[in-house]
This record gives C-alpha cells, structure tokens and sequence, in this order.
C-alpha cells in the first residue's frame, strides 16, 4: 500500500503504479502471500468514478436506484507478470456512496452467496454518516461469527456544493 502511495504522490498513473506494484510483489516472491488491489479516483467535477481493480474482491455503489456492484476477477498482484489492472467507470451523483471492504468483511457476510449479503444489508441500511455506514457494516458482517481474517471498510460520500 505504501509504495502504491508512493508512487501515486511522485506523479505516476494509477495503472502504472498498480503495474509497478505487481512487479514487485513478482519479484520478491510473494506468491505465497498474494495481495489484491483497489484503487478508486472520483473527479470531483465531473462526479465520476474510476475503479482500478487488481483481484480485490466488489466495489459497491449505493445510489437512489439501489446498489451496484463493481466487480472485475479475482487475479491477485504478484501471481501473473503482465496483469492488466481492470478500469471501470461509473458516475456519481449528489447523495451516493462508495462502500469498499476487504475480503475479511465479505467472507464473514451470512449466507452463501457473500456479495449477495452485503448488497441486501446495504440496500436496507438508513443512510448515515460514512463513519455510522462503516461501522454498522462491520457490525453486520461480524455478527455471526469472529473475524477470520482481517476486516476493513471504508465508506465515501458524494455530495453537490
């Protein structure tokens, strides 16, 4: 994560930082820790968001229209040389939020179908402050069992000036 930061702060594009960061995880040998990648850009003019996805696990979008799921396979950094990272778009609009988790939250969502789980929750939630949405995720998604691995949200809003 600190060398994608790195990298984004000196100048690089997303894509070649991601594309840097595989590298490197190819080249210490990794493989037997692979990690996966999200990293999302809104442009604050346009209101739109673009998803770099490396093998992370769904992005989800709540809007007024319900909750989307961006989603793109799951190769994981520093398993294949050349990965491509995977760009998706969406526009935002006033009120609608970005919910990110890492694997940890997802696995631990009741039921068999994960990502299924948490759209439902997400879609049934009262929309509070980003910090109440993540906290109440989290608590959603630890509920029936402790947490496996390790459990991270993060939960952005877009609102018009």
């Amino acid at each position: 994560m600190e060398l994608a930061q790195q990298l984004l702060e000196t100048g690089f594009s997303a894509r070649a930082a991601l594309k840097m960061v595989n590298t490197v995880l190819m080249l210490t040998g990794e493989q037997q820790h692979p990690a996966t990648f999200d990293l999302c850009f809104v442009d604050l003019h346009t209101g739109v968001l673009e998803a770099m996805k490396m093998g992370a696990v769904a992005t989800f979008i709540l809007s007024g229209n319900g909750v989307e799921i961006l989603e793109a396979g799951e190769v994981p950094a520093g398993i294949i040389g050349n990965v491509e990272p995977v760009l998706l778009s969406k526009k935002l609009w006033d009120g609608d939020r970005v919910v990110m988790v890492t694997d940890g939250v997802l696995e631990a969502c009741p039921g068999e179908d994960k990502e299924g789980s948490l759209k439902e929750y997400i879609e049934s939630m009262e929309v509070h402050s980003v910090q109440e949405m993540a906290e109440e995720i989290l608590e959603f998604a630890c509920q029936e069992e402790k947490a496996r691995d390790d459990m991270t949200v993060l939960v952005g809003g877009i609102w018009r000036r």
